[in-house]
């Protein structure tokens, strides 16, 4: 179908999915017809309010997804929330576990691509920082898998998506805490993967 751009438009037409595309770092309003392959499906995004997040909660939408777009701060993914109404803005400190626990989990598509950096020397590199970097990128992944599977398996579908990095394979210097949590998620990918 014919796409027309509606920028800033308030209410797309009755029966249309409104998609993100085009520039900019939320993208363009355009209203398209209801033959999206994802349909129907809702995903999850964590790290949706810039980069990758951004770019996949944006494709999400474009494909037909309703999508929980995740950050550290609401305010951050509700310009995205602003241009489509697929998108559900939600706050969470992904480092704080009983925050991640109140996330929506009934979701067919989970990304868990959220993550920081620290660059220290390992001797004068914060335990608290290094735990909190390991929860972030590890430890909320497990859980937010962990919680989604039984959706996802009493629906017949569904898909774990865990963005890594260079880091998940090999290693350098002054980043054990962020190249520690990618070799974790490379290995709790291929348990998901196996289960």
């Amino acid at each position: 179908p014919a796409a027309t751009t509606a920028r800033g438009s308030p209410d797309p037409p009755a029966g249309s999915v409104t998609r993100l595309t085009g520039a900019g770092p939320v993208g363009d309003r355009t209203v398209v017809g209801m033959s999206a392959v994802l349909d129907g499906r809702t995903a999850l995004v964590t790290g949706a309010g810039s980069g990758i997040g951004a770019a996949v909660a944006r494709r999400l939408v474009a494909d037909g997804a309703k999508v929980y777009a995740v950050d550290l701060a609401e305010d951050r993914v509700a310009p995205l929330a602003a241009q489509s109404d697929l998108v559900t803005p939600l706050g969470c400190d992904l480092s704080d576990l009983d925050a991640v626990e109140q996330l929506p989990t009934d979701v067919d598509i989970l990304v868990n691509n959220a993550g920081r950096q620290h660059v220290s020397r390992l001797e004068e590199f914060d335990p608290e920082m290094f735990s909190n970097i390991l929860r972030l990128m590890l430890e909320s992944p497990f859980r937010l898998i962990r919680r989604s599977l039984p959706h996802m398996y009493a629906r017949g579908w569904g898909r774990v998506v865990n963005i890594s990095s260079a880091h998940g394979l090999r290693a350098s210097p002054y980043k054990s805490a962020y190249v520690s949590a990618k070799h974790g998620l490379e290995g709790l990918s291929k348990v998901t993967a196996l289960e």
